[in-house]
């Protein structure tokens, strides 16, 4: 799984030094992946390491198919639908709920930001701007945050 690094820059012209800096190939190795925030964070920019959609999608899906493994073991029982047993219902609701409890977290707002970079939004609006860096390894996230604060970043850490 990727790390997030990200770094708040007090102003656009730090941000932009860094942002060259760091997505030129250099002696570590090839350039990275810098994503720059300015102005408000569109989480949908986000790396999706930045964000809770993973947790939140399987949240969504585990309560959509509790509430329709429980709703088909009910109705399978009470015989509404003639035919279908108990069995059939419950596997009948966990089908419907992973159906539409994926459908449900894709659709209901499940890219929120981790706290570390939602906590910084607020200075987007004051000109500050907000770098997000995608690293394959723990290892090289915490090069890349020495190497951001090097580079003159207010703020940085990982996700």
């Amino acid at each position: 799984m990727s790390t997030v690094v990200y770094a708040l820059f007090a102003d656009a012209e730090a941000a932009d030094r860094a942002h060259a800096e760091l997505s030129r190939a250099g002696a570590h190795g090839p350039g990275h992946d810098v994503r720059p925030h300015e102005r408000h964070l569109d989480t949908n920019q986000l790396p999706e390491s930045a964000t809770t959609y993973g947790r939140n999608m399987a949240m969504a899906t585990a309560v959509g198919s509790l509430f329709f493994m429980i709703a088909g073991g009910v109705i399978g029982t009470t015989e509404l639908v003639p035919g279908m047993g108990v069995g059939m219902g419950i596997v009948l609701g966990l089908i419907s709920g992973v159906v539409i409890g994926v459908y449900t977290g894709m659709q209901a707002g499940t890219r929120v930001a981790k706290p570390p970079i939602g906590a910084l939004a607020h200075r987007l609006p004051e000109g500050a701007v907000l770098l997000t860096i995608e690293v394959s390894s723990h290892h090289e996230a915490e090069r890349v945050v020495e190497q951001v604060d090097e580079l003159g970043a207010e703020t940085s850490g990982l996700c």
